[in-house]
């Protein structure tokens, strides 16, 4: 017989190779490997970049929910976070269901507002269609700008050294 050994206690295979479970072992390994390194890459490097990337995902999640839920909807971005908020009849109302809870700003960043401004509101209609507006983020000496142009695409700016 091709493949199988007589032993005293029966046939059994030849060893050739590793078994699923050692496979199984060894990518469990490097999976963790690879989760410590993406973990400490990301950890606080680039907390402006962070920031930033969530107010922009924000404002894309909220103009699709105007699309979607075909009711006004604004992010209004202050000192202390940003929040969205949907249009009920004349009144606004926070949403505050998991993917659009109140974020607070990462201690260390900062939003600056053009003039006397103490807050950015920027406003989609239910047909996706925004108001333009942005708001640029401070942290480090460094800024990034978040907008909504008049193409009612959302923007994410260079960032520069603070001038």
């Amino acid at each position: 017989m091709h493949g199988v050994a007589r032993t005293a206690t029966g046939f059994r295979p030849h060893t050739q190779g590793f078994t699923l479970v050692e496979l199984m072992v060894v990518l469990f390994i490097v999976g963790l490997m690879g989760a410590a390194v993406m973990l400490t890459a990301l950890g606080e490097g680039d907390v402006l970049a962070r920031d930033a990337d969530t107010l922009a995902t924000r404002l894309v999640r909220a103009q699709e929910e105007a699309i979607l839920g075909t009711r006004a909807i604004q992010v209004v971005v202050d000192a202390a976070g940003h929040r969205v908020e949907r249009q009920d009849f004349e009144r606004w109302e926070a949403l505050d269901d998991a993917p659009f809870r109140a974020v607070a700003w990462t201690p260390g960043t900062a939003p600056a507002f053009d003039g006397a401004a103490e807050r950015v509101t920027f406003h989609f209609d239910e047909s996706g269609g925004a108001r333009v507006a942005a708001v640029a983020l401070h942290r480090d000496g460094r800024r990034v700008q978040i907008g909504v142009g008049d193409d009612a695409r959302i923007h994410v700016g260079g960032e520069a050294g603070a001038h």
